[in-house]
């Protein structure tokens, strides 16, 4: 009997194991700062969102706290890897874990699956005179289709459980 966290889809079998080791590769990449690799996980359509509120349905119709699609996704990089960014200055470091992945839909049809999952990220900018330590944490939502043996992102929602608060300018994904 198939656990129901752990169904296929018609273009591929996904098993929850793979989704998993894709969703902690991720994150791994965020963390080493390998923004370039980690763009590369989102299809040439991909955007990455991360709205205001929990009620937010689109991202087109209200302010978000991210809406990047790979081409602002290439300029937010670019900005990181510059030398005088100030809002980086020494570069954050950050830990995000991942965790409890959920096959939420399939989409058949489109070859696609949403997958939801919890998670919490660490920033830590070392500053001077002291550093300074955010901790953030939410619900993902990735839209993946299957890439070969992986996968690529379609979308991925990043709904913090604060996600109405005022918030210090934000260079880092979540």
């Amino acid at each position: 009997m198939n656990h129901p966290r752990e169904q296929s889809f018609d273009t591929g079998t996904a098993n929850l194991q793979q989704i998993s080791e894709f969703l902690v590769k991720e994150a791994s990449l965020l963390d080493e700062r390998r923004f370039e690799e980690w763009m590369e996980l989102f299809d040439e359509t991909g955007v990455y969102w991360a709205p205001t509120s929990h009620s937010q349905v689109s991202p087109l119709t209200e302010v978000s706290i991210f809406y990047d699609d790979r081409v602002l996704m290439k300029q937010r990089i670019t900005r990181l890897r510059h030398e005088r960014i100030h809002i980086q200055s020494p570069p954050s470091r950050t830990v995000h874990i991942v965790d409890n992945p959920v096959i939420c839909e399939q989409r058949p049809e489109a070859g696609t699956l949403v997958v939801s999952s919890k998670f919490i990220m660490v920033e830590y900018r070392p500053s001077v005179p002291e550093g300074v330590q955010k901790l953030f944490a939410g619900e993902y939502r990735h839209t993946l289709r299957r890439n070969g043996s992986s996968f690529l992102i379609l979308e991925k929602k990043a709904t913090l459980v604060n996600c109405d608060a005022v918030f210090a300018p934000m260079a880092l994904y979540f």
